[in-house]
């Protein structure tokens, strides 16, 4: 499967491994040595396209993209669809924020009198989306919108018709506002004003009803997702920033952009990090600070790849990278240690704490040399709470002389590809699964049965000569059986040193309850994390990536 996954979405034509390797590497020995070793991979796009734009290709180093959101008024919301196009044709994915769209029934002046509303224009940027390919690789696209927009039941609903919007992830910008209202089971006001007409729209809802609505959605069909936009904008190195503003996220919701934003994408397996004495702090920090420099030098070569000018202007602007980890759960059971449990959060702590650091104090060194990102302000970055909890004394007088390389530096992705070439865990998900049953026609006429382990499930029971998965101890937590909130509570202590966000599906079992999800969303945002989803076992939906 792994070998599958490198020949059809990244190698080039008959180009041999280390043709591979010395292709998306750059020429960078270091990080050559890295990926030889697994420690370390770059995003997709950079693995599958880099150095092929000397070969005549059109295409982007960049996994994911936020297109400016649509204005209010037909042109507008047909020039973001051709900007997806484009995009989409480069090999990027793309996230639109539609919250400034008018609702349903507000006036227009034209032949309709009135607008069918924000949540109409969504199957258009499905039906786009849906159209242009992308050898071999699924276009991807998040729509979301505001909580206090008057459509937002409307949204809410939208994916209980299994033939709509069949080509997008949705989800909710949830406000703390919102939130506490459901807690109080107060009211909440949904308004909108048209600029062009001055006409209000104004819906007082029940905000915990509406609450349950999602939650229901999210059990029946698996989504819209939340985006907690508040801890989101309350987080990361330009949080007091008055000039920076977030226009939406990417497809997989881990990079919260500008709008034309874009991030590269890279990340760590923890997995081959695990040593005797634990985990290997001192590869680990070597690791860090060769990737940022390596992600840098891609931003650079990719700078003018960018298919459109306000992605090419904010890369320019902002230069974001994001550096996050997959192999969490491989390095736990490893280490022999359960994931969730006190000494699985200490030692994420540990390991954030270091990778934000070192990430910092890098980008600054790379200040001192190349100069700071164009709209870099110091006292804004210095004055961040993300930036006051992250960054050492040591780090901190470096910034302090030389300024950022970069405005935004971590992020955790789905990693589905990369985890599964290598045979590890995703992102920072538990693993799915013991094992998953493979059917096959045998000879004999009839359909044989047999369990495919785990890899890091496999090489346990190998190496202490287990007949059967009921033997394995009890750190080897699966998806399926792990408690939901050991799940968030180690998204949220990784959330404490990412300045993005986590890509997060929490897989849940077929007999979770609509009650238990109200529950999982209401301490994630307890938690402090920026976003999240679920994926119940045996749902309506099957999955969009």
């Amino acid at each position: 499967l792994g070998q599958d996954i490198w020949e059809r979405k990244y190698r080039y034509e008959n180009e041999t491994f280390d043709e591979w390797i010395n292709r998306v590497s750059g020429g960078n020995s270091e990080i050559a040595n890295l990926i030889k070793e697994k420690k370390f991979l770059f995003g997709g796009r950079i693995l599958a396209n880099r150095g092929l734009e000397n070969k005549g290709r059109k295409i982007s180093l960049s996994n994911c993209y936020v297109i400016e959101p649509p204005e209010d008024n037909i042109e507008s919301i047909f020039d973001c669809a051709k900007k997806l196009a484009r995009t989409y044709s480069y090999g990027g994915g793309c996230g639109v924020d539609i919250s400034k769209l008018s609702p349903r029934g507000a006036k227009v002046n034209n032949a309709a009198k009135e607008t069918t509303g924000s949540v109409s224009f969504m199957d258009l940027y499905s039906m786009v989306t849906g159209l242009i390919g992308q050898s071999g690789r699924r276009v991807a696209l998040m729509l979301s919108l505001s909580c206090e927009h008057p459509d937002l039941e409307e949204f809410i609903g939208i994916k209980s018709d299994l033939d709509r919007v069949t080509k997008a992830n949705i989800s909710i910008r949830i406000t703390d506002k919102f939130m506490a209202a459901v807690k109080n089971k107060t009211p909440f006001t949904l308004s909108f004003t048209r600029l062009e007409t001055g006409e209000t729209i104004t819906k007082e809802i029940d905000a915990y009803e509406t609450f349950h609505k999602m939650c229901e959605m999210n059990w029946d069909y698996a989504e819209p997702g939340m985006l907690f936009w508040d801890r989101i904008n309350n987080w990361n190195l330009l949080s007091c920033d008055d000039e920076f503003e977030y226009a939406g996220t990417n497809p997989c919701a881990e990079e919260p952009l500008p709008a034309g934003g874009s991030c590269l994408l890279g990340s760590f397996n923890l997995a081959e990090f695990a040593c005797d004495t634990g985990f290997d702090f001192e590869s680990f920090k070597h690791c860090v600070k060769s990737s940022v420099i390596a992600l840098n030098e891609v931003l650079d070569e990719g700078l003018p790849l960018h298919p459109l000018k306000e992605q090419r202007e904010s890369v320019y602007d902002w230069r974001q990278i994001g550096l996050g980890i997959f192999g969490l759960a491989d390095l736990l059971i490893k280490l022999g240690i359960k994931y969730g449990s006190p000494e699985a959060i200490d030692l994420c702590d540990m390991i954030g704490h270091t990778m934000a650091d070192m990430a910092i104090k890098t980008s600054a060194v790379l200040a001192k040399e190349c100069g700071v990102y164009p709209k870099y302000k110091p006292e804004a970055v210095e004055q961040s709470a993300f930036y006051s909890k992250n960054a050492l004394g040591e780090t901190k007088e470096l910034v302090e002389s030389f300024g950022l390389r970069n405005s935004q530096l971590l992020t955790i992705a789905p990693t589905g590809s990369l985890s599964t070439m290598i045979g590890v865990s995703g992102g920072i998900e538990p693993i799915f699964a013991n094992y998953y049953t493979r059917k096959t026609e045998s000879l004999k006429g009839h359909d044989e049965y047999y369990k495919v382990y785990t890899p890091i499930v496999k090489e346990y029971m190998d190496k202490h000569e287990l007949k059967d998965d009921s033997e394995l101890p009890d750190y080897f937590v699966t998806a399926q059986t792990l408690d939901y909130k050991n799940r968030i509570y180690m998204q949220s202590i990784w959330q404490s040193h990412i300045d993005a966000s986590i890509s997060s599906t929490v897989n849940v079992p077929n007999d979770f309850t609509v009650e238990q999800v109200e529950g999982l969303y209401m301490t994630a945002w307890d938690a402090g994390l920026k976003g999240v989803t679920i994926f119940r076992d045996g749902c309506k939906r099957a999955g969009i990536l």
